[in-house]
């Protein structure tokens, strides 16, 4: 079982705004669904991708039976003792085991993960239980496959060359792709009754594309163009599929990254399940460049970024808070709204959907978070 720590200390863990209990019909209209196996799936993935940055994929192809017995696995290895974890998997540097923390720049959250590097091998996974090692090795094989398909469905609806996009994740050597198990166990601190507690902060995806699954518990949320955050339905036969901050710049904007966050589960008279979802993040290699391709642009049009590597923003990324707008520095022309990304709250300004305690929780400023051992 995975022990919390006493409700002494509630006002310690970051609270935020949940979306009104409606919220909940608009995200169904809100997040687009693509059958990936239809006729026009190119034309539909791209227009998702360009409308919301996020779509709901099915007929994907992945056996239910993966996903399943990945989460049996991980739920079995999260239930252990944290050394146990820790010995098994290293800490989180940022690869490895970690809880509460995310990152080294003060991140929290109500959750513990694994984040593996699936190409490099960084983490030893051969250290994992044999039988999650197993489930974690045939869900990758099965979620890059996949992340190849959209990448193609993409390119498709872009008008380009089918292989464009694919060729920098699947089947590159060097390529960087990783995986998270992220475990949110049931969170008994009650907020006040229109807040809850941080599972994991708001964020973009800064590789091409994250492909993600989860069981059967709610928690996740996108916000919309409109500055609107709605919460996804969880569908477990189902994934969903994030455009990433370098698939932004490669289409120079056509595509834009999604906010997500997730609300960690409260208990519930019914026994609420913890919440577990895996993602599959499609990096390129570190030497790739990214820079708006040629292709996408039209005659005359402007770069909106300057051309790095992944290795280079990877670098700039770790240094960054997890809310941060990491595209600034690598844009080339600043917004109106003094260089937020549209929709987003100008510099400055607070943003009505978040809660940092306060007045506005009735929870004083969060100093320290508690911990999941």
């Amino acid at each position: 079982m995975v022990a919390i720590t006493a409700p002494s200390s509630i006002e310690q863990i970051p609270l935020m705004r949940c979306p009104r209990a409606n919220a909940v019909q608009q995200a169904g209209a809100a997040v687009p669904c693509v059958d990936l196996s239809a006729p026009g799936a190119g034309a539909a993935v791209a227009d998702a991708c360009r409308s919301v940055g996020f779509f709901r994929a099915t007929n994907h192809g992945v056996p239910a039976r993966v996903a399943d017995a990945l989460e049996a696995r991980a739920m079995a290895f999260f239930a252990l003792p944290a050394q146990e974890k820790l010995d098994m998997s290293g800490a989180a540097r940022p690869l490895g085991y970690g809880s509460k923390s995310i990152g080294a720049n003060g991140d929290v959250g109500w959750l513990e993960y694994l984040l593996l590097s699936v190409s490099a091998n960084t983490v030893k996974i051969s250290s994992l239980p044999p039988s999650l090692r197993a489930a974690l090795e045939e869900y990758t094989a099965a979620l890059r496959e996949v992340c190849g398909r959209v990448l193609e469905l993409i390119a498709e609806g872009l008008g380009v060359e089918r292989s464009l996009l694919r060729a920098m994740v699947v089947g590159r050597e060097g390529s960087d792709e990783v995986v998270r198990v992220n475990h949110y166990p049931p969170c008994p601190l009650l907020p006040p009754v229109d807040c809850g507690v941080t599972g994991f902060g708001e964020h973009t995806d800064p590789q091409i594309i994250s492909v993600l699954w989860s069981n059967r518990t709610a928690g996740l949320q996108i916000k919309l163009r409109d500055g609107r955050w709605v919460p996804v339905p969880p569908t477990p036969e189902s994934l969903f599929v994030n455009v990433g901050d370098s698939l932004q710049v490669l289409t120079n904007g056509r595509l834009r990254s999604v906010k997500h966050r997730v609300v960690a589960p409260a208990p519930a008279p019914d026994g609420a399940r913890s919440r577990l979802s895996v993602i599959y993040f499609g990096g390129p290699a570190p030497s790739q460049r990214i820079a708006p391709l040629p292709q996408v642009m039209r005659d005359g049009e402007q770069s909106l970024y300057r051309e790095f590597t992944w290795a280079e923003y990877k670098r700039a990324m770790y240094k960054t808070r997890l809310a941060d707008h990491r595209l600034g520095p690598f844009e080339l022309r600043a917004s109106t709204n003094g260089g937020n990304r549209p929709g987003e709250p100008a510099a400055g300004s607070a943003d009505p959907a978040h809660c940092s305690g306060g007045s506005a929780c009735g929870m004083p400023q969060p100093q320290q978070v508690a911990r999941v051992h």
